[in-house]
């Protein structure tokens, strides 16, 4: 799979030369980081198809003659659709929080700091480990991600807490894991999980709340599992609509 993309590259730079040196490695690490995306999203990992899914685009060199002409800024684009694809987690995450009728600027400051610091950091940078193994790359996006999640800890009146990075470190899992395409009973089995691990962290470990297998507890863990759902279905529409708008027509398969 590295070998055929670094061959399809390494035309496409020879037909760029003409470019600046700087916009020029910018274009190969977009073109490289959406070529990518689009792999994984269908589920290549071996060389042969990925060479099947090469020839279906632009060849190298009219797609270098296109960048040159002009097309090159479209590229810088990615940063527009990272804003959007984070957007779109903060909104669920953020909105419903709101739903559940918490403060509005407490559900304002999650969607913000979840959606643009996690959500939109994560795509940002996501293209400089996309070369590492599997497991490599997983440690990366939750280390980077709980990093980023740090502004979530003090979404809260109550100082900073803690267990509200694990939310962003959780996020940064669901982005690389759903990378590519997963069985529905997957994300099913990561939430009940989850919100496992942050009732025990919350009730055993930090003591931070008080639990009763009463009426009030039941909706305690039904809003803590509804709420990692939205967080998971706002992963995948994230992820949708990232690939959807990454999309240039000088990329698309010939046959269209």
């Amino acid at each position: 799979m590295k070998r055929a993309l670094a061959s399809y590259l390494g035309e496409v730079e020879r037909g760029l030369q003409a470019v600046p040196v700087r916009r020029r490695r910018l274009v190969l690490r977009e073109l490289e980081a959406h070529l990518m995306d689009e792999a994984e999203s269908k589920g290549i990992s071996d060389e042969a198809s990925m060479s099947r899914l090469l020839m279906d685009k632009e060849s190298p060199r009219e797609l270098a003659l296109e960048l040159s002409n002009g097309d090159v800024r479209d590229l810088g684009h990615r940063h527009v659709t990272s804003l959007a694809a984070g957007a779109l987690i903060g909104a669920a995450t953020g909105g419903h929080l709101w739903a559940q009728g918490w403060p509005w600027f407490i559900a304002l400051a999650f969607a913000l700091a979840h959606g643009l610091a996690v959500g939109a950091g994560f795509f940002w940078v996501r293209r400089h480990w996309q070369r590492l193994d599997g497991g490599w790359r997983l440690i990366m996006a939750i280390s980077f991600t709980a990093l980023l999640s740090i502004p979530l800890g003090f979404t809260s009146t109550r100082g900073f807490v803690i267990t509200r990075t694990f939310y962003g470190a959780y996020t940064g899992y669901l982005l690389e894991r759903h990378g590519q395409k997963r069985p529905l009973w997957q994300s099913a089995v990561e939430t009940l999980v989850f919100t496992s691990f942050m009732f025990f962290m919350e009730v055993v470990v930090l003591q931070r709340v008080h639990f009763h297998w009463n009426n009030r507890g039941l909706w305690m863990v039904l809003g803590e599992l509804s709420f990692n759902v939205a967080l998971q279905l706002g992963v995948l529409g994230a992820l949708r609509l990232q690939r959807l708008l990454a999309e240039r027509w000088v990329l698309r398969p010939q046959s269209l």
